[in-house]
C-alpha cells in the first residue's frame, strides 16, 4: 500500500492492513516515508503457545505467549546520504500476554497463571530504539539496542529455537522447584534473574552477556568471514556495561557460525542500589554451531559469570558457569529436530548442580510460519541451603511441554 505524505499519520492504524498483503504477498509491508528518499517497513509477527508444567505436585495448562521469540512488531527505516554513507532507524516493541517464562502456579506474583505488567495479564515493553550510520568503515549504534555480545551464546543453526532454543528456562521459568516430601516450594524460580544466593535456578537470562540496553556500539566490516563489535551503555540504574565480541560465518561442508564475547557491568557505579564492596559482573562465553549439508547439525556454547552474587565476595564469591550441547537434524524442506543437555554451576548458590534436557520438533510448510512442539526437564542438585546448612530432602524434577506457532509478516 502506497501512502501520501498528508497519510503518514494514519500509517500506523493502517498497520494491520498493510499486515495482511504482506503475509498475503509473503513479502514484507512497505511505506512511503515522511521525509523523501527514506524507505520504511513494517515487520513483526506473533507467538504464541500451550504450555503443560508438572511441578511434582502442581500441574496445569497454561496459555502462553513463547518467551524464546515473543509477539512484537517494529518499523525500520533506511537511506542514503551520500554513496558511501547510509543510515537507519528501528523501533521495534513487545506486546507478551502471560509469557511462557513468568507465568506459574498459585495466586501471587510471580507465581500465576495469568501475568503481566500492563493492563491485566499484557506485558508491554520497548526492545529497539535504535539508530545508525554505515560506511564502508563499518557501522555505528546509538540507542536502544542489543550489546556487542547479545547471543553469542544462542548461537544456533539447528532450526528448533523456539520449542528448544538455548535458554531453556524461556519455557516454565515461573515455575519454583519443590521439596519431594513436602511439597513447599524453594525460593524464587527457574527464571529468577540475577543469580541471587538461595534462589531456585537463577537461569532469567541464561547468562547470555547484556542483551538490549541504551549503548553506542561500533561494528567493523566483515574480512574473510569475521567481524567485531564494541558497546558502552547505561545498563541499569546500577551500573553501565561493556562488551567485546568477535563473530565468523562461513561454510565447511555446510554451514558454520561461531563467535565469541566479553562483558563487564559495573555495578558499583550507584552504591544506594547495589551490595557494598561487590564486584563487577563479568561474562565470558562462546557459541559455535555447524550444519551439515546432510541437514546434521550440532551447537556448543558456554559461559562463566563471576561477580554474580552481587554482593561481596566474602559473602558470595562463586563464579556460575553454564555449558550447553545440542544434536539436531534437518530432514526434507520443513522438518527440524533436536535433542539437548544444558549443565548449570553455582547458578543460585555455591554447589549447585543444575540440569535442563530438551527435545525438539519444528515444521516450517512455509517461510514466514512455524508450528513447533518441545519438553523439558529441570533438575537440581542442591546439599545445602544459601546459610550451608544440610537440606535434608531431595528436589522434585520439572517438566515442561510446549505446543505452539509462530507467524512473522
Amino acid at each position: 500500500m502506497m501512502l501520501r505524505k498528508t497519510q503518514v499519520a494514519a500509517a500506523v492504524g493502517g498497520a494491520l492492513l498493510l499486515v495482511g498483503s504482506a503475509v498475503q504477498a509473503q513479502a514484507p509491508a512497505g511505506v512511503v516515508g515522511a521525509q523523501p528518499g527514506i524507505n520504511v517497513q513494517l515487520y513483526g509477527q506473533v507467538s504464541r503457545a500451550m504450555m503443560y508444567a508438572d511441578d511434582g505436585f502442581n500441574n496445569k495448562w497454561f496459555f502462553v505467549d513463547g518467551q524464546p521469540s515473543s509477539t512484537r512488531f517494529g518499523i525500520n527505516a533506511t537511506g542514503t546520504i551520500s554513496p558511501a554513507l547510509r543510515v537507519g532507524a528501528r523501533i521495534e516493541t513487545e506486546m507478551k500476554s502471560n509469557p511462557s517464562d513468568v507465568v506459574g502456579f498459585g495466586a501471587t506474583a510471580p507465581n500465576t497463571p495469568s501475568t503481566g505488567a500492563v493492563s491485566g495479564n499484557v506485558l508491554w515493553a520497548e526492545r529497539w530504539l535504535d539508530a545508525y550510520f554505515e560506511g564502508p568503515w563499518g557501522r555505528v549504534n546509538l540507542g536502544q539496542g542489543s550489546g556487542a555480545a547479545d547471543d553469542v551464546s544462542t548461537i544456533d543453526l539447528s532450526g528448533t529455537g523456539m520449542p528448544n532454543g538455548n535458554c531453556a528456562t524461556d519455557w516454565g521459568g515461573g515455575i519454583a522447584f519443590r521439596n519431594a516430601s513436602t511439597g513447599a516450594a524453594l525460593p524464587g524460580t527457574l527464571a529468577t534473574v540475577g543469580g541471587a544466593s538461595g534462589a531456585n535456578f537463577a537461569l532469567g537470562n541464561c547468562n547470555d552477556f547484556e542483551s538490549r540496553y541504551d549503548r553506542v556500539m561500533y561494528t567493523t566490516p566483515t574480512f574473510a568471514g569475521f567481524r567485531a563489535q564494541v558497546s558502552h551503555g547505561q545498563k541499569s540504574a546500577a551500573g553501565e556495561g561493556t562488551e567485546g565480541a568477535i563473530w565468523y560465518s562461513g561454510r565447511l561442508a555446510g554451514e558454520l557460525q561461531a563467535a565469541i564475547g566479553y562483558s563487564k557491568v559495573n555495578v558499583t557505579t550507584d552504591p544506594t542500589a547495589t551490595a557494598a564492596g561487590a564486584d563487577a559482573r563479568e561474562t565470558v562465553g562462546f557459541g559455535v554451531s555447524w550444519l551439515h549439508t546432510s541437514g546434521f547439525n550440532v551447537t556448543l556454547q558456554a559461559t562463566s559469570v563471576s561477580g554474580i552474587s552481587g554482593v561481596s565476595p566474602s559473602v558470595d564469591d562463586r563464579t556460575a558457569k553454564y555449558s550447553n550441547l545440542k544434536l539436531g537434524w534437518k530432514f526434507g524442506t520443513a522438518h527440524a529436530v533436536s535433542a539437548d543437555v544444558g549443565v548449570y554451576k553455582d547458578q543460585a548458590q555455591k554447589g549447585d548442580d543444575g540440569r535442563a534436557i530438551g527435545l525438539g520438533y519444528v515444521w516450517t510448510p512455509v517461510r514466514w510460519t512455524e508450528i513447533y512442539a518441545g519438553y523439558h526437564i529441570f533438575q537440581l542438585d542442591r546439599d545445602a541451603n544459601a546459610a550451608g546448612t544440610p537440606l535434608g530432602f531431595d528436589i522434585e524434577d520439572i517438566k515442561v511441554l510446549a505446543i505452539g506457532t509462530r507467524i512473522r509478516f
